[in-house]
């Protein structure tokens, strides 16, 4: 995991961000849902259409071809939420699951 002493741009992120209009797979305990994922990073995403969810809940979530990868939620509006991945997403895998779109 990127340490949180990571430099931030001028937004406060540590990764850049990609926009990534995809459907994936929400898991939490037994709760199963599709969501949107409106952006990527190599640390975590941001999920729109969702139930509720609180920050530090964590989850899994599935990519398109993939096993399932941990993430925790890091903030919570309305309808959307920020996650960050248990672990970094590996930067060829990031780079194949955006050229997909």
């Amino acid at each position: 995991m990127i340490p949180d002493k990571a430099p931030r741009d001028i937004a406060g992120r540590r990764t850049e961000r990609w926009a990534w209009d995809a459907e994936v797979q929400f898991r939490s305990g037994t709760k199963r849902a599709n969501v949107r994922l409106r952006d990527i990073s190599p640390l975590g995403a941001r999920i729109k259409g969702v139930f509720l969810v609180h920050e530090g809940d964590r989850f899994f979530i599935r990519f398109p071809g993939m096993e399932s990868i941990e993430a925790k939620v890091a903030w919570v509006t309305e309808f959307e939420f920020g996650c960050e991945f248990a672990r970094p997403l590996n930067p060829v895998i990031l780079e194949a699951l955006v050229s997909r779109r």
